[in-house]
């Protein structure tokens, strides 16, 4: 049996997955910070503004995502070649589920 934090680690990393793909569909383009939280909330993973924010930096230290900061907050997210290869499945990451 599982205990809840390897629950909750294979949640973020499925979420991790979903903020990519998410992205895949403005690509080039960049996503709002809350454009993207509403949409994962719309498939079923409501989140708090840290919580978003810590799965955001996970990709952004991974360098899948680029990310343009207002002050100290996020304001918009972008895929990068990098995120774009992890959806493709040309590399991997154990952290991020597809």
């Amino acid at each position: 049996m599982l205990n809840k934090d390897v629950i909750e680690n294979i949640e973020n990393n499925r979420r991790r997955g979903l903020i990519l793909e998410n992205l895949k569909q403005k690509y080039p383009d960049g996503v709002d910070f809350v454009v993207l939280q509403k949409a994962l909330e719309i498939q079923g993973h409501s989140l708090s503004k840290r919580e978003l924010a810590s799965l955001i930096e996970y990709l952004k230290d991974g360098e899948y995502v680029k990310v343009t900061y207002f002050k100290n907050y996020i304001l918009v997210i972008t895929l990068s070649k990098k995120g774009i290869d992890l959806l493709e499945g040309s590399i991997r990451d154990i952290g991020v589920i597809i």
